[in-house]
């Protein structure tokens, strides 16, 4: 049987042998051509790094329908909602693949080595043909029928563009209910984040104040910032949680309230520093120069002041510090903040902290002194906390009298570091300081509310009349052995007078006097020392000057 391509050529050479020759040439030129096409392709596929041109597909994906109808509306939405987000991404993995191809592509064709090639505009016809293919991802949808027959299709491009708006904005492709739950957890991101963002600028706050807390050098400044920092808690943190959309007008008012507390806690640090560097100046290091020659004949009464300070705080406790922070925080939003907080602080429920406001000294016995066994120690420590206390008292005025007549040396002194640091400057030269704190015993309880925050908070200041209740409560829990034992007469302050009367203002030991040294600190020594068994009654007391006492300590001296 002959081919019609044999049957065509023997009807041409019956025509003209002419012809023959001539389809020949051209069917020898043809093949030698694609031969020459074939080797360029080759060589170009292998510059490129491609296999063959099926690196990028003329259709991504198939789709038949079985209406007409349903040809018609068909569209990438419908395409994707069927497919799901999975196909999504693959569509985004395609269209990255072909954009990486179309680089290549449109960088060889720009300039190459190729361009001189006989076959070359072949070649970059076919190079197009994939640029084509390489601008979207592409549908095919067919429609055909139930009976096999196809009857139409129509191709679907989708860009890079419209698949980032599908990624972004999902609900193009959910349900309604789907997107009612879209739109609900949305609103909760977005509040959540806004929350974030809420905290962050708290943080800030927190970490600042951190870092510079333990620089603060003006006496209250750490106290000033730990109620700025609770502020900040009470007012921001509590209420954050409590908003329950993003366009509250109740943002702004915790804003402004952040901003001002940010802006107070830097006036604070910067009121410090600038303290700081008038201390490291010049004029105040002249000033200090000339105290420290005339403070000489001061600095052992300086130090035993200083001694003294110490002796109250071994006996009372010292201050503690202790990371706070919200107890709800269940997402750790917030960092916690360093704060100082006083030796014996009790945080009791709210109906403990009721009864503790009726009977004060009751429940600091409860939560402070627990263990009775310990009792005689407790007492003799508080009778000597009550003497101590006094001495200080007269010590403070006795510094005072001190400073006034230094006036004349310190020269002009800034208004701004008296007005913010008169302690600390005096400190710095070497005048012993005793803060009111130190002469303000007392225990503290404070109740925290459910947020986490202390919401009620009052203390029980130890004065004298106060201490020497509280002695009394603790002798009567003891023993009638232990009672009898530690029984004695309070040293008060009535009593230290008339002791200091009856000596005429006079030390028993060296014989230095008011009269003579109208700044004497005296002291009133027991004779035969408490801790040797010596009693707080006339005939053990003696008046003696703070050299004296300290040297006496609690030796027996023969009188």
């Amino acid at each position: 049987m002959y081919s019609d391509t044999t049957i065509y050529l023997q009807t041409i050479a019956a025509i003209s042998p002419v012809v023959v020759i001539i389809l020949t040439i051209v069917a020898i030129v043809f093949i030698i051509e694609n031969k020459i096409y074939k080797k360029l392709e080759a060589e170009v596929l292998k510059e490129l790094g491609f296999s063959n041109w099926n690196i990028i597909s003329r259709f991504d994906k198939f789709v038949v329908v079985k209406s007409r109808r349903a040809l018609e509306t068909y569209d990438d939405i419908k395409f994707f909602k069927e497919n799901g987000e999975k196909e999504l991404a693959r569509a985004e993995k395609i269209i990255k693949r072909k954009k990486e191809v179309t680089t290549i592509l449109l960088k060889f064709l720009e300039n190459n080595r190729f361009k001189s090639r006989s076959q070359y505009r072949r070649l970059a016809k076919q190079i197009n043909v994939v640029l084509e293919n390489a601008k979207a991802y592409t549908i095919k949808v067919d429609y055909i029928t139930y009976a096999g027959n196809k009857l139409d299709s129509k191709e679907i491009a989708v860009n890079e563009y419209r698949i980032n708006r599908l990624k972004k904005d999902p609900s193009l492709l959910m349900s309604k209910g789907e997107y009612n739950k879209y739109l609900k957890e949305q609103q909760r991101e977005a509040l959540i984040q806004k929350q974030r963002k809420y905290y962050e600028s708290i943080n800030d706050i927190i970490d600042y104040a951190n870092e510079n807390r333990d620089s603060l050098v003006i006496k209250g400044t750490r106290e000033q910032l730990d109620n700025l920092i609770a502020q900040l808690f009470d007012k921001t943190v509590n209420n954050i949680k409590k908003i329950k959309t993003i366009d509250s007008g109740e943002w702004d008012i915790i804003g402004n309230f952040t901003a001002h507390i940010k802006d107070e806690t830097e006036k604070l640090v910067n009121t410090n520093r600038r303290i700081l560097e008038y201390y490291e100046s010049p004029s105040f290091l002249k000033v200090k120069e000339t105290c420290e020659v005339l403070m000489s004949t001061q600095r052992e009464f300086n130090e035993y002041i200083t001694e003294k300070i110490q002796s109250v705080s071994r006996l009372f406790g010292t201050v503690v510090v202790r990371s706070e922070t919200i107890n709800n925080d269940e997402y750790n939003y917030i960092r916690p903040y360093k704060k100082t907080i006083t030796p014996f602080t009790a945080e009791v429920s709210a109906t403990v902290f009721a009864s503790a406001e009726n009977k004060p000294l009751e429940y600091v016995v409860k939560y402070f002194y627990p263990n009775k066994k310990i009792y005689p120690e407790q007492i003799r420590k508080l009778h000597l906390l009550v003497e101590e206390l006094e001495t200080l008292k007269d010590a403070k005025q006795i510094i005072e009298n001190y400073k006034a007549e230094y006036q004349q040396y310190l020269g002009e002194v800034p208004d701004f570091i008296m007005n913010n640091d008169e302690a600390g400057f005096y400190s710095r030269l070497g005048f012993a300081y005793i803060d009111e704190s130190v002469l303000t015993v007392e225990y503290k309880f404070e109740y925290t509310s459910g947020g986490g925050m202390a919401q009620r908070s009052f203390t029980v200041p130890m004065t004298e009349e106060t201490i020497t209740e509280l002695i009394k409560i603790l002798e009567r829990k003891l023993t009638l052995t232990a009672f009898a034992k530690e029984q004695r007469i309070l040293m008060t302050k009535t009593l230290r007078e008339f002791i200091k009367k009856r000596d005429n203002f006079t030390c028993c030991n060296c014989g230095n006097s008011t009269y003579n040294e109208p700044n004497l600190l005296l002291e009133i020594d027991h004779i035969i020392p408490v801790t040797k068994g010596g009693y707080t009654i006339e005939n053990n007391l003696q008046t003696l000057c703070w050299k004296c006492n300290r040297s006496k300590s609690d030796k027996i001296i023969a009188q």
